[in-house]
């Protein structure tokens, strides 16, 4: 005769479920954490990737400044406002030596995720 099985046997006690819906809970909020965190550095390297645009670009514009143009020793120019970033132009003579040669800085300046940030780029023209 086959017996009858053994009560409690045949499946999860209410402990055993509990503790497994702990853990998955825990495991579900350190997802959640990771991948807002994730989104969070997206958006910090959209902007940083923006500034570094926006610095290449004025760079650019600057090759068709008349630098007899601009006073000596050193100008400031800006801010520009683009956005939610400021762009600053910084001119300046490098080398007193290299005569007309013009040190020219671009700045972008702006608030990320992480607070306040800001991209430079320089080049001699």
């Amino acid at each position: 005769m086959v017996g009858r099985p053994v009560r409690g046997t045949g499946g999860f006690t209410m402990i055993e479920v509990l503790l497994a819906s702990v853990l998955l809970g825990i495991l579900i909020v350190g997802l959640a954490m990771f991948f807002a965190s994730m989104l969070r550095q997206s958006d910090v390297v959209d902007d940083r990737t923006r500034a570094l645009e926006l610095a290449r670009g004025g760079l650019e514009e600057m090759r068709t400044v008349d630098f007899d143009t601009v006073p000596a020793p050193s100008a400031t120019y800006g801010p520009e406002t683009i956005e939610k970033f400021e762009r600053w132009f910084y001119v300046d003579t490098p080398i007193d030596t290299l005569g007309k040669a013009r040190l020219v800085r671009c700045c972008v300046r702006f608030e990320s995720a992480n607070g306040n940030d800001s991209v430079s780029l320089s080049t001699i023209f």
